[in-house]
């Protein structure tokens, strides 16, 4: 994996779980080029082992000096979040290059953007080239706060013509149905949301005849089951056993076991981590795949989706 280094300059706090990191190249190179709605993957170290997490870009995509991530501090973080959270100005970081799965559809005539929570930071790059190209679009941000509204100040400076905030605390609920009745024909919708949100929301635009692929989505958290349960993937090329246990992924029992294997967004969203399936029964929770695909049982996304049967047979 091609990787870049890059040194802390600044960190803000910017709500009480979320800062953002400002990241130059530590060695004077230029860092690379991004798409709005890119992301990186960062190289962390977790008990003695490197970790990757995918970080949107919120930056500017024509500021070729510098990044900026923001980072959520999870409640249950399996280091990633709470290292991230305790660096200074002056640590080196290891990036990978930016991929994106989020890239704006060029002949839209209109962008509707709805995030939600730490669900804000692909639009930010996506915001700056919308804005520079004065293409029409609109922003709903739902969190439970403004306290807990990243870049609020931000976004209310700079857009506040084209933009909604909705703060569950004070009882102001975003309404999907509201929203994406009043859009004109040829509105493209990206959803950056809590999976259940992004469930609720896109359900509604197809009722109301959105086409499939006017929807984008990119997801930031996993859902979630109650019935996890640990199974064995079979790598068939190998004919070697890779237990994954109720805790773990798929894509985290690979890396363990160091067998190389491709990702990117790590949420189920892009496709990256797609690996064949030649026997068992997949438990997909992917925002990826269409119901047609998913019953063809034949690939996972390693990096989310799970067995339903006690094995898997896979392509490696």
């Amino acid at each position: 994996m091609n990787e870049q280094t890059v040194r802390v300059v600044e960190i803000k706090q910017l709500t009480p779980r979320i800062k953002s990191l400002r990241l130059v190249s530590a060695n004077e190179n230029q860092l690379a080029a991004f798409s709005p709605g890119s992301h990186v993957a960062v190289a962390i170290p977790v008990e003695q082992k490197t970790k990757r997490n995918s970080y949107s870009l919120c930056s500017s995509p024509y500021k070729t000096d510098v990044y900026e991530i923001a980072v959520l501090l999870t409640e249950n973080s399996r280091g990633g979040s709470e290292y991230l959270h305790q660096i200074s100005v002056g640590t080196e970081l290891k990036l990978g290059m930016p991929k994106n799965s989020f890239a704006l559809a060029s002949l839209a005539r209109k962008h509707l953007l709805i995030a939600g929570g730490i669900g804000i930071t692909p639009f930010l790059s996506i915001l700056a080239t919308l804005n520079r190209l004065q293409i029409p679009f609109e922003l709903h941000y739902a969190a439970e706060s403004p306290t807990e509204c990243a870049f609020y100040e931000f976004l209310q400076e700079r857009y506040s013509s084209q933009i909604k905030f909705y703060f569950s605390h004070l009882n102001n609920r975003l309404d999907p149905k509201q929203i994406l009745k009043e859009q004109p024909l040829g509105t493209h919708v990206y959803l950056c949301t809590p999976p259940s949100l992004s469930e609720d929301i896109l359900n509604t635009a197809q009722s109301l005849g959105y086409p499939d692929a006017a929807i984008h989505r990119e997801l930031f958290g996993a859902v979630k089951s109650n019935k996890t349960k640990p199974f064995t993937a079979v790598l068939a090329q190998s004919e070697t056993e890779i237990k994954v246990p109720k805790d773990k992924t798929l894509l985290e029992a690979l890396e363990a076991a160091n067998i190389p294997a491709n990702y990117s967004c790590r949420a189920g969203g892009c496709g990256a981590c797609e690996v064949k399936v030649l026997a068992g029964e997949i438990k997909h929770l992917d925002s990826y795949y269409s119901p047609e695909e998913r019953a063809e049982q034949d690939r996972i996304l390693a990096c989310i989706s799970r067995a339903k049967s006690k094995q898997l047979v896979i392509d490696i």
